[in-house]
């Protein structure tokens, strides 16, 4: 009862630091307001499954969030980041629910608890339950989807069910994202099974019914897409998600130890500790039970097969987040009191520490950027440096020593609430991160003007604006600007503050780093 009320508190805590975030924080003006932009125009011309962006064929996703999307538009009118936030917040709370079920046998309350802090406070964990994008969705399914195929290989009650809902879960991780949603899970049972001895019992988990209901589900899917998009759409759509993405990568393209050099933020805070001990796990041969040996085994599989992958990024790497995790959270008890474990804890705190002074060096380096001198970061770096000073007496505390578990708490608090506090600092940033206000402001001033023609220049992704603006918005060039300012037709320009100045216009409003210009007027 303790344990069961102690995660609920824990998971109500994760929704009170990051809600405010998903309250107050712009859409990011790349990947989030493109797929407002690509559901809108989904929309209007009544498609579902050959989706476009500005007319031009989008076949960079499969339709499942997009579905998502277009259904928030559809059910209220508009694009609000906490209710799309809430597809990705939901997932990573029923991933830390179902490796915490997955693990209750094999590993007792504190490491548990432990586990499921280091898991929701792990960089690209924490980062992606607030990101509007289709990675967290597709975790979860993997998730799932290793989970059934852990049963059936157990033998535990359920396994006929076990044996459907496993190739339903790997389609929707497909449908999802793509292809990785039926890799990631094939190399990783494959990989298991052949640790383990047991690979001649590979076609008994991946058998003529996982692939009957995969091929019916993909031929149904790819039969939607012809039918809306024809053959072009459907060769391009197949072409991007198996070739381009999966092994011949013309986007994200990264050298194959990428991930060598990322898995520390990836993992950040927890990088040297979750890294060590899995390593160490594997240098000492202390690796016995199963799920010891199935976690670990998921967590380099996962890791070699994205690095095999042609396009990579570093929230790619997060279905084996989970894993890695609870696998250095199985060992801990085995290194538990080393000098290493106590150095892995120590650096990162005292890199948090130094969070208030880097701030402040920060603030006078950089001046343009006004929001750096907002209170509330200022607030938030003080509880991150307190926080790093607080681990680092109680970790070096002689007379009064705690144990790991403890450690752990204390920092992962301190982020939680560091994260809490800066929240209420992004309404003053985010007319500097997103173009939200910038938006709000042309409408402004377009009602006031009477002026409907919007244009923008040397602005990153300004096509996507029309997600806020509700018409189409022109992206000019350096060349077509000067011939469209100081004649012809009066137009609202969007663009940065500091090349506003270079058109002296008459009527400018600086919206944080952005400016509205209105041009010709007469």
């Amino acid at each position: 009862m303790r344990e069961s009320r102690e995660r609920h508190i824990l998971y109500i805590c994760l929704i009170l630091a990051l809600v405010p975030v998903l309250l107050f924080r712009d859409f990011t003006s790349s990947n989030e307001l493109r797929y407002l932009s690509i559901a809108d125009e989904a929309l209007r011309n009544h498609v579902f499954f050959a989706f476009t962006n500005h007319g031009e064929p989008f076949v960079d996703k499969p339709p499942l969030y997009l579905w998502i999307v277009m259904l928030c538009r559809w059910l209220t009118g508009g694009h609000y980041m906490t209710l799309l936030g809430l597809f990705s917040l939901v997932p990573a709370i029923i991933i830390a629910r179902v490796i915490d079920r997955w693990t209750v046998h094999d590993m007792d309350g504190v490491g548990r608890s432990m586990a499921r802090l280091m898991l929701i406070t792990s960089g690209i964990f924490f980062v992606s339950a607030v990101t509007i994008r289709m990675d967290m969705l597709m975790s979860l399914f993997i998730v799932l989807a290793l989970y059934e195929f852990w049963m059936m290989q157990s033998g535990e009650p359920g396994t006929a069910r076990c044996r459907w809902r496993f190739p339903i879960y790997i389609f929707l991780a497909m449908f999802t994202k793509g292809p990785l949603g039926l890799i990631i899970p094939l190399a990783v049972t494959a990989a298991y099974l052949a640790v383990s001895g047991r690979l001649n019992r590979f076609f008994r988990y991946w058998s003529w019914r996982t692939w009957s209901v995969l091929i019916v589900l993909v031929a149904a899917w790819l039969t939607a897409v012809y039918a809306e998009g024809g053959a072009g759409f459907l060769r391009e759509f197949v072409e991007n998600q198996l070739v381009d993405r999966t092994f011949d990568a013309t986007r994200h393209v990264q050298p194959f130890y990428y991930y060598l050099l990322t898995i520390w933020y990836i993992l950040a805070p927890w990088s040297l500790l979750i890294i060590g001990i899995n390593l160490a796990s594997l240098r000492h041969s202390v690796v016995k039970s199963g799920i010891q040996t199935f976690f670990l085994t998921a967590s380099f599989a996962i890791f070699v097969v994205l690095s095999c992958v042609g396009s990579k990024m570093q929230i790619y790497m997060l279905p084996a987040v989970p894993f890695m995790v609870y696998s250095a959270a199985m060992f801990t008890p085995r290194y538990h009191g080393s000098k290493w474990i106590r150095t892995s804890i120590a650096i990162p705190a005292l890199m948090i520490l130094l969070a208030l002074p880097v701030l402040i060096w920060a603030a006078s380096r950089f001046p343009s950027i006004d929001y750096l001198n907002n209170g509330l970061f200022y607030a938030a770096a003080t509880v991150l440096s307190l926080s790093g000073g607080n681990v680092l007496y109680h970790l070096y505390n002689k007379a009064q020593p705690e144990n790991l578990a403890q450690i752990i708490r204390r920092m992962a608090g301190g982020i939680g609430l560091a994260v809490f506090v800066a929240a209420w600092a992004l309404p003053a940033a985010s007319s500097d991160l997103g173009y939200g206000k910038l938006c709000e402001e042309a409408m402004k001033v377009s009602d006031t003007t009477h002026i409907g023609s919007v244009h923008a220049w040397r602005l990153d992704h300004a096509a996507n604006m029309d997600a806020y603006l509700g018409k189409q918005i022109t992206a000019e060039d350096d060349r077509s600007v000067p011939q469209l300012a100081g004649k012809g037709a009066p137009f609202i320009l969007l663009t940065r503050k500091e090349d506003a100045k270079s058109l002296n216009a008459k009527d400018v409003h600086v919206v944080g780093a952005f400016a509205v210009v209105v041009c010709n007027q007469k």
